[in-house]
């Protein structure tokens, strides 16, 4: 299916700010920017794509020929998130060891893993764009297809056209690790992550933001883990860019690691999507002026960003992005509350149950501190105890043909 974003998305803005991120990734070709404006430019323009892919809305079936709900998005839990930081620990840390003792042959083995993901996202994000080209019922007549311990996969005939077109940039990547190959499969994990996971509420993305705080700091500051993991690990979870042709390997480039683009930029993506719910409950129409927590979110991302590579320069030594990202978030999105008397509104923020079946079975078990209503004593139930008789002398109630 197409994607076909809501008029509230920004639809526009955001095909502008994907062409201008495919010239920033193609541009060192001719000219070399100063690598902190390419870094804050690329960054900013991931988060704002992913953050408006990820309101809820339609999307065009090709297939069908109608207009469908997008898929939910992938929430997380107060327990993810509190688990989140622990797990990336111990991620880290395994990986650490690994590359201590079998540096080649891990990244031999999870290079050509991630090269396969980075095909995959990268095939998603240009499918969209194949659609128009290849309108025909059989190639975007859906398919199933189960593989062992994934599950069924749904395809069509476009999906296989995006896997092909992007094989070649897989394999340039796993044979050459060359930096702009890296950034495409790293932006188009970016930003497929930031479009397609919620953080859920206001408390979990503040949870989320404090935990990986203290993480980053630790790993950064308290040891040379996270450093040595970013340098020996062959594999697109970072963006890098040019800094001086002319320079000795292995300083003609800087880094900014993926989780320092996607983990603030769910946060951002949370506030832009309370934005739309303001507007929606309040009657408005949607527009960029609705849109206060997002921009000035992305806006102390940027100084957050800023902030990163003036301590960087200063210190001659890596910094922990997370230090200076995770206070410029948070501090922005009480101080915009604050300012519009919102404070309670904010701290309160949950988006939607997945299902509504989910409630009801919160309801039964009491969870929201009330009781359960007895099933029996409710006026369906009586209603049907009242049908029984006429069902057992075959009478034609009301009951039974809305039933069948």
């Amino acid at each position: 299916a197409s994607l076909s974003i809501e008029k509230h998305s920004a639809t526009t803005f955001v095909r502008i700010t994907g062409c201008f991120l495919l010239i920033l990734t193609f541009l060192p070709y001719v000219y070399t920017l100063p690598y902190y404006v390419n870094m804050i430019l690329q960054a900013t323009s991931i988060v704002f794509i992913g953050s408006h892919l990820s309101i809820p809305g339609t999307q065009f079936n090709q297939e069908t020929g109608q207009e469908e709900e997008k898929p939910p998005l992938e929430k997380m839990t107060q327990k993810d998130v509190m688990k989140f930081p622990i797990y990336g620990s111990c991620v880290l840390f395994g990986l650490y060891v690994l590359f201590k003792f079998f540096k080649e042959w891990a990244n031999l083995l999870l290079g050509l893993y991630f090269t396969g993901l980075g095909v995959i996202a990268l095939a998603g994000l240009i499918s969209p764009f194949l659609q128009p080209l290849l309108p025909s019922k059989a190639m975007n007549k859906s398919q199933k297809l189960k593989l062992p311990l994934i599950g069924e996969v749904i395809y069509n005939g476009v999906d296989i056209v995006s896997i092909i077109a992007c094989l070649g940039v897989g394999y340039k990547y796993y044979t050459t690790q060359h930096w702009c190959c890296n950034n495409l499969f790293g932006v188009s994990f970016a930003i497929r992550g930031i479009e397609m996971i919620s953080l859920g509420s206001f408390l979990n993305g503040v949870i989320l933001l404090a935990g990986l705080f203290v993480y980053d700091v630790f790993w950064v500051f308290g040891t040379d883990v996270m450093v040595t993991v970013a340098k020996s690990f062959q594999a697109p979870i970072k963006l890098v860019f040019p800094r001086d042709w002319s320079a000795e390997v292995g300083k003609q480039f800087s880094m900014l690691g993926l989780g320092d683009i996607v983990v603030p930029g769910l946060f951002i993506a949370l506030m832009l999507r309370m934005d739309v719910h303001r507007a929606k409950a309040a009657g408005r129409r949607v527009t960029e002026a609705c849109k206060v927590f997002f921009y000035s979110n992305l806006v102390a991302y940027v100084l957050g960003l800023v902030t990163t590579v003036v301590f960087m320069v200063w210190f001659k030594a890596a910094q922990p992005a997370l230090l200076y990202l995770v206070p410029a978030a948070l501090l922005s999105a009480v101080g915009t509350a604050a300012v519009l008397g919102q404070l309670k509104e904010l701290v309160a923020y949950k988006e939607e149950e997945e299902s509504k079946d989910e409630g009801k079975d919160e309801g039964k078990d009491g969870k929201d501190g009330k009781d359960a209503v007895k099933s029996e004593d409710t006026p369906a139930a009586a209603a049907e105890k009242d049908s029984e008789p006429a069902k057992r002398e075959g009478v034609s109630t009301r009951s039974r043909s809305k039933k069948d």
